[in-house]
């Protein structure tokens, strides 16, 4: 095999390329599943929770709970 040094080159580059291009969609996907998950799953949280628990509306907060957070407010003034 007589293959050029310039055709090595070029296998070895196109060989990186392709790993950094798959490397960076690897970190793209995962950076977009990561706040896609964190918003979603605390507005999960947020609605069954509510559903669950009950208790007083918070206005502060504007979360239910027990009533019983002293720098909140439970009622329209």
């Amino acid at each position: 095999m007589n293959e050029t040094p310039m055709f090595r080159i070029r296998q070895v580059l196109l060989k990186f390329g392709i790993v950094a291009a798959g490397f960076i969609l690897a970190l793209v996907d995962t950076f977009r599943t990561l706040t896609t998950t964190a918003d979603s799953a605390t507005q999960q949280d947020d609605a069954l929770g509510n559903a669950i628990r009950g208790g007083d509306l918070n206005f502060r907060t504007k979360k239910f709970d027990d009533g019983t957070d002293p720098a909140g407010w439970y009622g329209r003034d």
